[in-house]
């Protein structure tokens, strides 16, 4: 069976020109969260699908889902965490009650994130089921310099040999169980990502291929980025 987690309980502070968390600002009338969970519904290749919500947002993700996903019973509501893995702690604390095989996948998505392909998401599952791991990513397109104090550039790594996180991530499901569970509270404080999880047991990540368009809506650029790619898309 296929899992997935879209994390929607966060709020944001880099987006400036909104007074909402940004997952519900509406593109052609319908939230930013709506264009990515459709995705995930649309392709039909998910037996369970959790959506994490602060829970001073239940209610109005509750709204939403109704008026605009077709199916949205499917959906479970997991209340979200202050930071991104306490969010997928508290989902993996539900499936956990599953019963799980050994050839289940977890994928793990950002809610704000709604240009994700059916490509990405179907090679990312492919992936995990024959590596057990599966990290999105493309290639860094721009020179990147390292700069301890952030006014002197100290070293210029080399471009071919660097990659851009994006999502979904994928895993086996009980090894992920398994990661998850032996986290110590230092190690979570450490985690920025999710598959960056591995690294802590010496598990090698395998990537996939994602795209440019495949980003994080993270700033006021890319908002206006996000309304004119969404502007004449069909929902």
């Amino acid at each position: 069976m296929n899992y997935v987690i879209i994390l929607a309980a966060g709020f944001g502070t880099r987006i400036k020109n909104i007074d909402i968390p940004k997952q519900y600002y509406e593109i052609n009338g319908i939230p930013i969260i709506m264009y990515t969970i459709k995705k995930f519904m649309d392709i039909n290749s998910f037996d369970y699908i959790y959506l994490t919500v602060d829970k001073d947002y239940k209610d109005l993700m509750t709204k939403h889902l109704k008026k605009h996903i077709a199916g949205y019973e499917k959906i479970e509501l997991v209340e979200g965490g202050k930071e991104r893995i306490d969010s997928i702690c508290n989902a993996m604390k539900i499936i956990e009650k599953n019963d799980i095989s050994d050839d289940d996948i977890i994928l793990v998505q950002d809610g704000v994130r709604p240009f994700v392909s059916n490509e990405i998401i179907t090679n990312c599952i492919e992936c995990a089921k024959q590596h057990g791991t599966c990290a999105t990513s493309s290639p860094v397109n721009d020179t990147i310099f390292q700069s301890n104090d952030g006014d002197t550039v100290d070293n210029i790594p080399v471009r071919s040999t660097l990659f851009c996180g994006q999502s979904p991530d994928a895993f086996n499901l009980k090894k992920f169980i398994e990661m998850i569970n032996c986290l110590s509270d230092e190690q979570k404080r450490k985690i920025t990502g999710t598959s960056d999880i591995c690294l802590f047991y010496n598990i090698p990540i395998k990537m996939i291929r994602g795209s440019n368009l495949n980003f994080k809506i993270t700033t006021d650029a890319d908002l206006k980025i996000a309304e004119l790619l969404l502007k004449d898309v069909e929902f």
